[in-house]
């Protein structure tokens, strides 16, 4: 319960009498059983409404009320801060990743330079931030905070739909390909070869296991061609797409196991 007023089901500007009603159907409610927990909430029960019936406890209680919800204001305005800031560091990285590569790709005739790090890294810390910034009273939200975010997905968005080839699929598609596959095995590698606590292992187990699909499934990419039938591309989109799954389903385990992001 929020407050005595909340546990006795009556509005903060209640009547004696309404107090006073409230608290005697409650009473005689509890009387239909006994337990501990019973005789917990009846003590509960007893100290709200010595404290509500009596005008200048109320009266103490009321102001105690007001600096509460004064405090929880001002934290959750803090929480809220705090979230936009690390989705906007995230949307920053994100939207100039994908500048960067648009900008590539208009001025050098056809090929670009794909910026995977920020892309990947900003676009990640964008979506956790927001869902962050989501999660915290409404009353604490800003429009502005909403507008800067909403801005900085469309501007990466946009930048990287401009840059995305409709042509077939070319040799340096396959090149890229293979450099990616090359890049996933040594990464899966160092982190099988890495240690963790022993709470933590099933998480570098994951973590090894889909790095290494990362790398077969790119390296099958690399094996395609401009005559490959679509639905070999379909069928590596919708693997590529499960391994993404797997690893926020880690992400997500890690964070509910240790109290942060990994």
């Amino acid at each position: 319960m929020n407050s005595y007023y909340d546990l006795l089901g009556v509005p903060p500007h209640a009547t004696e009498m309404e107090i006073r009603s409230a608290y005697g159907r409650d009473v005689l409610r509890l009387q239909e059983s006994a337990s501990d927990k019973v005789t917990q909430f009846r003590a509960a029960l007893d100290a709200a409404f010595a404290t509500l019936v009596d005008p200048t406890k109320r009266s103490a209680y009321d102001e105690a009320l007001a600096a509460a919800a004064q405090s929880d204001s001002a934290d959750a305005a803090d929480d809220a801060g705090a979230a936009f800031r690390y989705a906007r560091r995230g949307g920053l990285w994100f939207a100039g990743g994908a500048i960067v590569t648009a900008l590539t790709y208009a001025f050098s005739e056809g090929t670009y330079f794909l910026a995977w790090g920020p892309l990947v890294f900003g676009g990640f810390q964008l979506v956790r931030g927001l869902l962050r910034y989501l999660t915290v009273p409404h009353g604490a939200r800003q429009a502005t905070h909403l507008a800067v975010l909403g801005g900085l997905i469309a501007v990466g968005i946009l930048s990287a739909g401009f840059a995305d080839r409709t042509g077939p699929w070319s040799t340096s598609h396959s090149a890229d390909m293979e450099k990616a596959s090359a890049l996933y095995a040594t990464v899966a590698e160092a982190v099988a070869a890495g240690t963790a606590p022993s709470r933590l292992e099933w998480y570098r187990l994951g973590m090894t296991k889909n790095f290494r699909d990362a790398a077969a499934i790119a390296h099958e990419y690399a094996l395609l061609s401009a005559t490959s039938p679509a639905a070999a591309f379909e069928a590596l989109d919708n693997r590529w797409k499960a391994r993404l799954d797997e690893a926020t389903a880690l992400s997500d385990r890690f964070e509910a196991q240790e109290g942060a992001a990994p």
